[in-house]
């Protein structure tokens, strides 16, 4: 996890710095809007989210939001601050969350963990395949997974296509197991899509992905024979569990 930092206050500083520290994240700190923007350039693509003051010396906060949104590719923001009244105009300048000081570590946590959900995304390499999660298009792509991580799923990609599945959280770690662990051919999976869901299979060789159409009656049957397969790759995508 890559996290920049925006904050002017030395005992905020602090403060976040040895909380991202013991949770094992990785960190820039500006002091500063230009600041910050200066590390988004620099670093472009590097960051998960960022945490950005408001009331900061040289350039604000929502000016460097502003300007992020303007220049750079998108990845989330969330606007620290003790004064409410900057709620609507931190998210009319492109900010995905609002957060008032004084803020708890757990509701930092909460935060971070809320701002960095990805889609998984399936891409295939000369000799394998492999299964990362990728960075949200938009902020509406991230509201949107968001909301189905407190369903318990989650979306998953193909490398150069523009559909997605809707899927169970732990999908990327059986497809992982099938393909890579025991080196089959083909994956399936439920896409739990409300538009066309259905029972796919991935094809090991080209990524290529079928699907069969399912009557409501079987979808039900089907997503919970999956979820009782799914309770056994608990793996990376545990903490997005819609109880946490």
């Amino acid at each position: 996890m890559n996290i920049l930092i925006a904050e002017d206050t030395p005992t905020i500083q602090v403060f976040n710095c040895t909380l991202l520290s013991s949770w094992g994240f990785n960190f820039d700190m500006a002091s500063d809007g230009a600041e910050a923007i200066g590390y988004a350039y620099k670093n472009k693509g590097k960051y998960d989210l960022c945490l950005m003051d408001i009331e900061m010396p040289k350039m604000n906060g929502i000016e460097a939001a502003r300007i992020i949104r303007r220049e750079l590719p998108y990845f989330p923001i969330a606007a620290i601050t003790a004064d409410p009244s900057y709620r609507s105009e931190c998210l009319a300048a492109g900010m995905d969350e609002f957060v008032q000081k004084p803020c708890t570590p757990n509701r930092l946590f909460a935060t971070i963990r809320d701002l960095s959900i990805k889609p998984l995304l399936v891409k295939f390499g000369e000799e394998d395949i492999s299964i990362v999660e990728a960075m949200p298009m938009n902020p509406k792509e991230l509201q949107e997974l968001r909301e189905l991580k407190k369903q318990g799923l989650t979306k998953l990609k193909l490398l150069g296509l523009n559909h997605a599945f809707i899927v169970h959280r732990n999908i990327q770690n059986k497809i992982s197991h099938d393909l890579i662990g025991e080196g089959k051919e083909l994956s399936e999976f439920i896409d739990r899509s409300p538009s066309e869901p259905g029972r796919c299979q991935l094809y090991k060789a080209n990524l290529h992905v079928t699907k069969d159409l399912l009557l409501p009656e079987e979808l039900e049957e089907e997503m919970h024979r999956e979820n009782e397969i799914a309770v056994r790759f608990n793996g990376a995508t545990e903490r997005y569990t819609p109880d946490d």
